[in-house]
């Protein structure tokens, strides 16, 4: 989305085309995905939801056109495609070796295999909510380190908070925490206004936050989780911040 965003000062049209219903949904939530939809409509983004592309048509060497699997043909000139990634192993077949961290021991990974490896999708358990995998660039630091100490036999377990943030049309967007499998969205400020703070509620904890301008909001949350404090989400829902200064239980 970055992209389209950078494109549309490049381009004549920059069109998405989408899998889902609404973009960010599963990592944001539909009424938070719906507002970023806008703003990109509002900057002369055209969106092709729940559908994806069967072909590309060239001429004389050159894309022309892309075609849908809703068989609707987009003209283009340049194809941007996410194809996501995975890691690489095929040139150590012999070994048995784990690309990811335990969210128990990675003292087991190490036992178990002559290497111990980490890759970008890092297994790994934040200090509050659990384990999974999560594909955020802050995390290769703390995931690397610990991998290393697991190497040397020094036992370790990785604790820290996911962390990212980017920015769309001069918007800046943060996110912390781990929000899979999140039951509930608590907003807080507009988001018709792209001024909001997201709360995504796991049962009755926070479990992620997301804001647009908003700051620090996001940054002490963070800090809060890394603390190993949890957030109700009873004081959220209030709007009562006071969990910010320490009186999360």
């Amino acid at each position: 989305m970055e992209v389209a965003a950078y494109l549309t000062e490049k381009a004549h049209s920059v069109s998405v085309v989408e899998l889902e219903e609404t973009p960010f949904r599963r990592f944001l939530g539909e009424r938070v995905g719906r507002a970023l939809m806008k703003m990109f409509e509002n900057n002369r983004v055209k969106f092709y939801m729940q559908t994806e592309v069967s072909e590309l048509r060239a001429q004389e060497g050159k894309l022309k056109e892309v075609v849908l699997k809703s068989s609707k043909v987009v003209r283009a000139d340049v194809c941007v495609v996410g194809i996501g990634d995975r890691a690489l192993s095929q040139s150590l077949p012999s070994l048995s070796l784990r690309i990811f961290f335990s969210a128990a021991k990675l003292g087991e990974a190490r036992r178990s295999s002559p290497l111990c490896e980490g890759s970008p999708e890092s297994k790994g358990r934040q200090c509050r909510g659990g384990g999974g995998s999560c594909r955020a660039f802050t995390l290769l630091g703390p995931a690397g380190r610990v991998a290393a100490q697991n190497m040397l036999a020094q036992e370790a377990e990785i604790c820290t908070v996911p962390y990212l943030w980017t920015a769309m049309f001069g918007k800046s967007l943060r996110y912390a925490g781990y929000g899979e499998g999140f039951d509930d969205v608590i907003i807080q400020g507009d988001l018709e206004e792209l001024k909001f703070v997201a709360f995504y509620t796991k049962g009755d904890e926070v479990i992620a936050v997301a804001s647009m301008n908003y700051d620090p909001i996001v940054s002490k949350v963070a800090e809060v989780l890394a603390s190993g404090r949890a957030i109700r989400k009873r004081e959220v829902e209030t709007g009562d911040m006071s969990w910010l200064t320490g009186k999360g239980s």
